[in-house]
């Protein structure tokens, strides 16, 4: 496989999972506990019940999963961060438009890493935004353990 081969979301999903899909449960659960709360703790509730429940088997590194609670905590309206909470502001104003975004990624070449970057954010992040927006991320993006599962899968 190409490395700049576009990978369809399906095909990751079946694999790995949407990004920071693991973090749902959680959230879900903790919403009750987290609501009126400042938004780092909010946050680290979350984290602190994902990361005690699921220890070694959790798929996300730990900044990672702080800014993907984070902004799904924002997005559901549970948080609203500013430019006086630790994630520096708004991570959903931080979020490119879906055009922007596809330029960025496809047009410009900027790797998750550099979009992150730009945008003050996490590369986990970037990925979410990537499949909400279905801009199918490139061969590059994948581990080598989800590239050989799908390289065994297209056989």
């Amino acid at each position: 496989m190409d490395s700049t081969e576009p990978v369809p979301w399906e095909d990751v999903i079946a694999v790995r999972g949407v990004p920071g899909e693991e973090l749902q449960p959680f959230i879900q659960r903790d919403v009750p506990d987290v609501d009126g709360l400042a938004p780092a703790d909010a946050v680290k509730t979350v984290y602190d019940d994902w990361k005690g429940t699921l220890g070694e088997d959790r798929t996300l590194d730990d900044q990672g999963a702080a800014y993907l609670i984070a902004y799904l905590l924002e997005h559901r309206g549970v948080i609203r961060l500013d430019e006086t909470d630790a994630f520096g502001g708004s991570l959903l104003d931080r979020r490119p438009d879906d055009e922007q975004l596809r330029d960025l990624f496809h047009e410009e070449e900027r790797t998750l890493w550099w979009i992150a970057v730009e945008c003050g954010v996490h590369y986990s992040l970037v990925s979410r935004w990537l499949y909400e927006a279905d801009i199918p991320l490139l061969a590059r993006n994948l581990a080598d353990e989800t590239a050989e599962t799908l390289a065994e899968r297209a056989q």
